[in-house]
């Protein structure tokens, strides 16, 4: 038995973003495979109330100010005795210490090969503490080949200290009815038609203006009803970076009739805007992993993509792909996923099969794997220390 340190932190204050996603699958999995270590779970010190997870999980209240976390996290984990510490953040609230191993899982180094496409004290912040904590890691876990090379080429992290071990979509993604998932769009955010749909986030990274673009010259081959829905919260802050007003695009492009943007979307309600889509549209620039393609194929729904990891790697003869930066070739694969049947049912098919290649169970068994052979090297060092 040995004492583990999570920090659950972003599984409560970013659920619904990749890392706060991340975060909740695997503390959740490893609870339901593990009753063998002790874990403690650094949690919001915020009243947040605690999961129900079984008699091993303690939790453990710690601020997340960094002048404050800096004096009191190592203390506790030493106080607490702890064997083993996870940052599940790309480590930006990780504190290496020399009595407990540390593993971070770094998802991307986004901060680093698109600058721009960040928010000046988060770049800041993880072009300053990302490197250093990746270099006094035991290991670094990691969502893609993709970005173990990113790392071993921008930060000279040896190949050997970073392992890949893929996310997997949520349980709940999956095929439902198509009309009684038009049903409630329409009823509750008054979307009445056919629709390809992208999920993801906005900023510039994500690629939206080149999707309303291919969408707007290609409407013209389409049933003039289609709508685009775009998802995630237009803001003042998002717009700041680099993107021009998206509404305002759209209209001077004829398509504010047909492009829809409904805000955020809480995770119930994900799932029902996926099982309605036509076709999901994913023009991304760059991504550690990309999601969001995975979970549209989870739920029967034909794919095109730019090729990011979770489709070239995991899923690479189920999607459409395109250059992310040729419109021409964004709306002919706009149309062939439109239009084209055969490629259609081929796409839902294969797209079902390659989302169930990947688990939360199978993600937090190899993650345990890695727990178990970092405690199992440190032991055996101490042995030869005594």
């Amino acid at each position: 038995m040995a004492r583990i340190c999570i920090d659950a932190r972003p599984a409560v204050l970013a659920r619904g973003t990749g890392i706060g996603n991340y975060t909740y699958q695997l503390v959740n999995f490893v609870a339901k495979l593990d009753n063998e270590h002790e874990y403690y779970l650094l949690w919001p010190d915020d009243q947040t109330k605690p999961w129900p997870l079984p008699p091993n999980f303690h939790y453990q209240p710690m601020t997340r100010k960094r002048r404050d976390e800096a004096v009191e996290l190592p203390l506790w984990l030493e106080k607490q005795r702890i064997e083993l510490h996870h940052a599940p953040d790309n480590g930006l609230h990780a504190l290496p210490t020399s009595h407990c191993p540390l593993v971070v899982t770094i998802h991307d180094l986004i901060p680093f090969v698109m600058p721009e496409t960040v928010r000046r004290g988060y770049r800041r912040n993880f072009l300053e503490k990302v490197p250093e904590v990746a270099h006094q890691a035991h290991r670094i876990l990691t969502v893609s080949q993709a970005a173990k090379r990113d790392m071993h080429n921008v930060l000279s992290i040896p190949e050997d200290k970073i392992q890949v071990i893929y996310p997997a979509p949520e349980a709940v993604f999956k095929p439902g009815d198509p009309a009684r998932a038009r049903n409630r769009l329409h009823a509750h955010y008054d979307i009445a038609f056919p629709y390809v749909l992208y999920t993801g986030g906005l900023n510039s990274r994500k690629n939206i203006m080149e999707l309303i673009y291919a969408f707007a010259k290609a409407r013209k081959y389409w049933d003039s009803r289609l709508l685009l829905v775009i998802t995630g919260e237009l803001s003042s802050r998002i717009q700041g970076m680099g993107m021009e007003d998206l509404p305002g695009l759209c209209k001077a492009l004829g398509v504010d009739t047909t492009v829809m943007f409904p805000g955020f979307i809480p995770m119930e309600d994900m799932v029902v805007f996926y099982q309605g889509a036509d076709l999901f549209a994913y023009p991304s620039l760059y991504e550690g992993f990309g999601l969001p393609p995975l979970e549209a194929m989870a739920c029967g729904i034909p794919v095109i993509s730019s090729p990011v990891p979770s489709v070239t790697e995991v899923a690479a003869d189920v999607a459409l792909l395109f250059d992310p930066e040729d419109t021409t070739g964004l709306v002919r694969q706009l149309n062939r996923g439109l239009m084209d049947m055969c490629i259609r049912q081929m796409m839902s098919e294969r797209g079902r099969t390659a989302a169930a290649s990947l688990s939360w169970e199978n993600t937090a068994s190899q993650t345990l794997a890695v727990y178990n052979e970092i405690l199992g090297e440190t032991r055996e060092i101490k042995g030869e220390n005594r």
